[in-house]
C-alpha cells in the first residue's frame, strides 16, 4: 500500500478514536505505540500525527510528544466570534452587490432537498454548512477573507461535527440557510443578518452542550 494510504489510515483511526472519546483529552499518543499497533514504519505515523496536529485534535510539545489537545472553550468562542464578525461582512457585501438569481435557486433546491429528507440527510449537513459558508465568502471576491473564513473552519472543523448532531439542529440549520438566501434575494440586510445570527450562534451554543455532555459521559465510562 502506498505510503499515503498508510497514514491517511492511521488518521482516520486515530481521529474517530477523539471524536469517539475513546482517547481522553491529555492522552499520551507515542510513534511507536503506533508503529506497532499498525505493524508500519515511523514515516507514515509521522505524517498522520503532523495531520492530526494540523486538524487539532492532537498537539505536540516539546521533549513531551504528542497528546490529545484539551478543549479550550474560551478558544472554541473566540473563533465563532472572529467567524461571525466575516461573515456580517460578507452577508453586507453580497446584499450590496446582488447575488446571480440562479445561484440562489440552485442552493434553495439543495437546502429544500435536505430539510424535506430529514431526518435521513442529517449525516450530510454538516459537510454541507461548510461548504455553503465557503462559497458565499467567495462571492466577495476577496482572498483575504476567503482565507481567514478557511482557516476558522479548518480550526474548528471538528468541533463542528458536534454541532449538528440531530436532526432537530439539522432542521435549524436547513432552515436558517434557506431564510438567508431569501433575504439576500430580496437585498435585506437586516434579515439576512438575523439569519445569520442565529445560524452561527445556535451552532456555537449546540457546540458548548455537545462537548460538555461527551466530556461527562466519557469521563463517567473511564471511570
Amino acid at each position: 500500500m502506498p505510503e499515503k494510504n498508510l497514514s491517511e489510515s492511521v488518521y482516520a483511526a486515530l481521529s474517530e478514536r477523539i471524536l469517539r472519546w475513546d482517547y481522553m483529552p491529555g492522552r499520551r499518543i507515542t510513534e511507536e505505540e503506533l508503529c506497532a499497533e499498525f505493524a508500519m514504519s515511523r514515516s507514515p505515523v509521522r505524517e498522520a500525527l503532523h495531520m492530526l496536529v494540523e486538524n487539532g485534535l492532537i498537539e505536540r510539545r516539546p521533549r513531551q510528544g504528542y497528546s490529545v489537545r484539551l478543549l479550550d472553550f474560551k478558544e472554541i468562542n473566540e473563533l465563532y466570534e472572529f467567524r461571525l464578525a466575516i461573515e456580517e461582512f460578507v452577508i453586507a457585501r453580497i446584499c450590496s452587490q446582488g447575488m446571480d438569481d440562479d445561484r440562489i435557486e440552485e442552493l434553495l433546491a439543495l437546502w429544500s432537498d435536505l430539510h424535506a429528507r430529514l431526518p435521513e440527510t442529517a449525516g450530510l449537513v454538516p459537510a454541507a454548512d461548510e461548504e455553503f459558508h465557503e462559497s458565499l465568502s467567495g462571492l466577495t471576491r476577496n482572498g483575504a477573507i476567503v482565507d481567514a473564513l478557511r482557516d476558522i473552519d479548518r480550526r474548528i472543523h471538528f468541533v463542528r461535527l458536534s454541532d449538528i448532531t440531530s436532526p432537530e439542529r439539522a432542521l435549524c440549520t436547513c432552515t436558517e440557510h434557506m431564510e438567508i438566501l431569501r433575504a439576500i434575494r430580496k437585498r435585506d440586510l437586516a434579515a439576512a443578518l438575523a439569519a445569520l445570527r442565529r445560524n452561527i450562534e445556535g451552532g456555537r451554543s449546540s457546540v458548548e452542550r455537545a462537548i460538555k455532555e461527551a466530556l461527562a459521559h466519557a469521563y463517567s465510562s473511564h471511570e
